[in-house]
């Protein structure tokens, strides 16, 4: 009787947490897309609240973090704090270094707070070039045209 009592437990334990996960989730989209309309409508201040609240929410999942970072540096970015911005979009990179909106963001601000020599080599990652694959491997030859 203790087994069946002892795996019965387990189930519902293992159904609850599902459960309540999915409603962490729904939670948490619908403070998300509220604080994307909110920062469309460049009401920064209560955007950066529900972003917060979402990260609250599903503190765990790094999804939320990448967009999250993304759409805080893209809010300083817009009132002008492009240097504040920066690590913001490098975190989120740094979570997940295939976020390409992240990466464009940055480009986007090395572009004009950089080097050019800093803002070609960044653009060569925000686009996936690998400059190793298109350089030639030895030397070429030239012919002579008659």
């Amino acid at each position: 009787m203790k087994k069946v009592t002892s795996l019965l437990f387990f189930v519902f334990l293992l159904a609850g947490s599902s459960f309540a996960g999915e409603l962490i989730s729904k939670e948490a989209v619908k403070y998300y897309n509220e604080a994307v309309k909110l920062q469309k409508a460049h009401n920064f201040d209560a955007a950066d609240i529900l972003y917060g609240k979402t990260l609250l929410v599903d503190p765990y999942n790094t999804k939320w973090q990448v967009l999250v970072l993304n759409n805080r540096g893209v809010m300083l970015a817009q009132q002008g704090f492009k240097k504040e911005a920066e690590p913001f979009f490098e975190k989120a990179i740094e979570i997940d270094e295939n976020y390409a909106p992240a990466k464009l963001n940055l480009a986007l601000i090395y572009d004009e707070r950089r080097s050019e020599l800093d803002s070609i080599k960044y653009w060569l990652k925000a686009l996936n070039i690998d400059l190793n694959k298109l350089k030639p491997r030895g030397f070429v030859i030239g012919n002579l045209q008659e």
